[in-house]
Parts: C-alpha cells; structure tokens; sequence
C-alpha cells in the first residue's frame, strides 16, 4: 500500500503555525487544552519507554528530550511529509506500513497522532506486531472527537472499542487506557479551533477587513473558552464520553 502523495501546505501557512506554536501554552492558544500538560505526558510516557524504540512519524522527535540516555532510539517518518510538509530530519525515511526492520527487533514501538492518517491502518499494525519482541510495548496515541487536519491525509477515527478490536487482531493487548478530555474540554477545544478556522478562511481569501473584525474578537473569545472549560472541567468528575483522544499502552502478545 502507497501513502498518497498530497500537496504540502503554503510556506505562509507553515510559517503562521510555528508562530502560533510558540505560545501553546498560554490560555490564547487555541488549543491550549491540549497542550497545558504536553510536558507532564511526555515525562510519564519516558518512564515507560525502554530498550530499543521505533518512533513511527517522529516529526520533530520531541520525546527524544524525556527519554534516558539509555534509550536506543529511531525515528522513522514518511519522506515526502517529513520534507516538504514539516521540515523534519528523522534518522529514517520509510512508510510506516512497510518497515525496513527486522522481526523482534523492537522493545518500543511509538505511534502518536499518526495512525488516523494512514490509508492501511491494518497493515501498519501487522507491522508493528511483527518487529515487536513478544512482551514488546506499543504505544499509540489517536485523535477521537478533533477536526480533519493534515488533510487530504486524515483517514480514519476510532472508538476505544475498534482500537481494541483492530489491535486485537495484530496480538497486541491492552494493558493501560487514558481518555483524554472531559467534555467540556473536549467542547472548548472544538469551538476554539472553529474560531481558529474562521480566520485562517479569512485570511487565505483576502480578506483583510473581515480578518481585522476576527482578530478583535477571536483572542479573547479563545480565552474566555479556554479558561471556562477548564473551570468548570474542575468542577466534574472524570467522565470518558467525550475525549478529544485515546492514549493506549498495548502489549504485543504473541509467542516467544
């Protein structure tokens, strides 16, 4: 299976992105949601990689900061996006449904915000349960309730009840689920990049008097979303109904 190849986003639009990316955790962020506890994941999750670890879509590697230094780490991303869509340099290019890797090899195979934007989401899992050592973890990391991105390449979303089913058909179990957002987070997190999506519209079509009129409003509606969502979010007890993305630990379980 080939991944399509997509036209990457506009140098501008690109440039926007890592200007807009620089204040992720500030309350005017749009997805401020998400990103306020960016650090604290990526410190739990180190704790839980060991051995040898294949980072499948490694973007920027930024687990790689968290990790141990005894930690033998690969990044592998897509060449086409890894060039032309995100200016990456992985220490491989390959197609995450093919791996150039060999059987039982990997301790740790990392696949964050990746498999929603493969074509053979199967295929990808096959992989990775064959270069997995038995007793090798998985961990994935998929959008639930989030807008299309990256588009056309965004294929698929799932329940934890068909990443459960799909990754037990590759022997790769279950071992620790987090669903991430509350409702209300998951509420403010979509209408703020709803706003968002109105001035980036504005903006591409030219049309400055419009965007001027967003950009006086949009800020602080983001604000007053974000921080009334996280109060009353405060307020409710963990509730799984609406997450904005699942967080799995999979053990592979096949035969040694």
């Amino acid at each position: 299976m080939t991944t399509p190849i997509a036209s990457p986003p506009s140098h501008s639009y690109r440039k926007f992105k890592n200007f807009l990316a620089k204040f992720r955790y500030w309350p005017l962020h749009p997805q401020w949601l998400i990103y306020r506890h960016e650090s604290q994941y990526y410190q739990q999750l180190s704790a839980q990689i060991h051995g040898r670890v294949l980072d499948l879509g490694c973007a920027n590697q930024v687990i790689k900061t968290y990790l141990s230094p005894t930690v033998d780490y690969f990044g592998l991303d897509y060449y086409h996006t890894a060039i032309h869509w995100y200016d990456t340099r992985p220490q491989f290019y390959a197609n995450a449904q093919q791996l150039p890797v060999r059987d039982n090899s990997m301790d740790t195979v990392l696949l964050l915000d990746v498999l929603e934007h493969l074509p053979a989401p199967e295929q990808c899992l096959a992989e990775i349960a064959r270069v997995l050592k038995p007793q090798g973890i998985l961990i994935l990391k998929v959008p639930f309730l989030y807008p299309i991105h990256d588009a056309p390449l965004d294929f698929h979303r799932w329940t934890i009840h068909g990443l459960q089913q799909l990754a037990g058909k590759y022997q790769l179990t279950l071992r620790h689920l987090t669903a991430v957002g509350k409702p209300l987070e998951t509420a403010g997190l979509l209408a703020n990049l709803a706003l968002s999506k109105m001035l980036i519209n504005e903006w591409q079509q030219g049309h400055l008097f419009r965007l001027l009129g967003l950009l006086l409003l949009v800020p602080s509606a983001i604000l007053s979303i974000n921080l009334s969502a996280w109060l009353l979010s405060l307020l409710n007890s963990s509730d799984d109904w609406m997450p904005h993305s699942y967080r799995l630990r999979l053990e592979c379980t096949k035969p040694s």
